[in-house]
């Protein structure tokens, strides 16, 4: 099994130039819709698998390299078929193993409630950041617009080292609005750290389309430049920010319940943020009694 150690970050913000420059190219999407349509066409070339290919309930999506997968994957998965709701999942890996994907066989086999499509690339992408992990926190950003156009579905983006708590599709419809795109935004925080990237819906509005292209071409565009750091949230505030600014999205407020790092008894998902989170005596003892009940059938 491909499990690399994971890579810890040490300068956690990008350089004033490139910034400047991550700007530029996001100004460039904002106002040209076939601007660098070509890097993300080479993303799209690169991904195997199958997608979901019905219209219907929101799609959970998630995306994780080989470790993640072993780690926390198939805990969160399980996690969502403990709760018994219908659930529909679109899970892609990152340069995943034959044993990784032979596993993922037939976990989706054992996840009755869960109808899971899953798809891959060989690791070509990863390579383009300076970190690879810059490559893994971003990629379910690039696979949701692919994910949207197959299936004219809302997506919900979230973070792969959860562990549901009730049934996340019956949490988030409750919020059911006009909104193209639900989001965590942090009002009191500066810069890129408006927006918690752990939790993030789009329609399949018109502006939630472009929402998500715009997104993807823009995560697509700044991999290439070699980036040092996290490249989501950057992207993610700019577009909101320029789209809203012309009156071209409406967004709402996800609730932190979507992505509770607090691990709160009344959340819907519990997300361990950080490695001293996930070796957390809470988020174990959970891991543990999910996998635990898996193995005892």
């Amino acid at each position: 099994m491909n499990q690399s150690p994971p890579v810890v970050i040490k300068k956690k913000r990008h350089s004033f130039l490139f910034r400047w420059r991550i700007e530029r190219v996001i100004d460039r999407i904002v106002r040209k819709e076939t601007s660098h349509a070509a890097e993300f066409e080479a993303f799209r070339r690169t991904v195997q698998g199958s997608l979901p290919s019905r219209s219907g309930p929101p799609i959970l999506h998630a995306a994780c390299n080989e470790l993640y997968y072993w780690e926390f994957a198939r805990t969160f998965l399980r996690s969502i078929e403990s709760i018994g709701a219908p659930e529909r999942f679109h899970l892609h890996l990152c340069e995943p193993s034959s044993d990784a994907l032979r596993d993922v066989e037939v976990l989706a086999a054992s996840l009755p409630s869960i109808d899971l499509t899953w798809t891959w690339d060989q690791g070509e992408n990863a390579t383009l950041p300076v970190y690879p992990t810059i490559y893994y926190a971003a990629v379910r950003f690039l696979i949701a617009p692919i994910i949207i156009e197959a299936s004219n579905s809302t997506v919900l983006c979230l973070d792969i080292d959860g562990i549901a708590r009730r049934s996340i599709t019956a949490g988030f419809e409750e919020l059911a609005g006009s909104e193209d795109v639900r989001l965590i935004k942090r009002p009191g925080q500066k810069s890129v750290r408006r927006v918690l990237a752990s939790a993030l819906s789009i329609r399949p509005t018109k502006a939630g389309r472009r929402f998500a292209d715009r997104l993807g071409r823009s995560i697509a565009t700044i991999l290439k430049m070699r980036p040092r750091y996290h490249i989501d949230q950057i992207a993610i505030v700019r577009i909101v920010e320029a789209m809203e600014a012309k009156g071209e999205l409406e967004t709402a407020q996800m609730p932190l319940s979507f992505a509770d790092h607090e691990f709160d008894d009344d959340s819907i998902i519990w997300t361990a943020k950080s490695w001293q989170r996930k070796n957390s005596e809470a988020f174990i003892n959970a891991k543990g009694a999910v996998n635990g009940a898996f193995a005892e059938k």
